[in-house]
């Protein structure tokens, strides 16, 4: 019979929510009876993801593309020119460039500010 998999879609606002609080997989997985891997899976397929309480509702979209040079992977982007950019990063990047991280998902690639 195996472990029977919980369908955590009907979930979805609860995890949601729950992620925004700053819950953890593990904490989630416990409140619904599954995995944590499920958890991390199931925010992946439906693009909910962790960021910085200061910076949510402040969120910017682009389109990128990855290329590759003679250093490595580049990210082309146009992201750089969109208000938030500008208004909330280029300043903070100058002055700490090594608190920044770059987060890989399954459909996305996005920037945040290390705690």
């Amino acid at each position: 019979m195996g472990n029977r998999r919980v369908a955590l879609k009907p979930h979805a606002l609860k995890i949601r929510q729950w992620v925004d609080e700053g819950r953890g997989d593990e904490w989630i997985a416990q409140e619904l009876n599954t995995t944590p891997s499920s958890v991390q899976s199931f925010r992946s397929r439906n693009s909910i993801y962790r960021r910085d309480p200061v910076r949510r509702g402040r969120l910017s979209e682009h389109t990128a593309v990855l290329d590759e040079n003679d250093n490595g992977l580049v990210l082309i982007t146009d992201g750089l020119n969109s208000e938030v950019f500008t208004n909330e990063w280029r300043s903070y990047l100058r002055r700490n460039p090594q608190d920044l991280q770059v987060v890989i998902t399954q459909d996305r690639i996005y920037l945040e500010k290390v705690h």
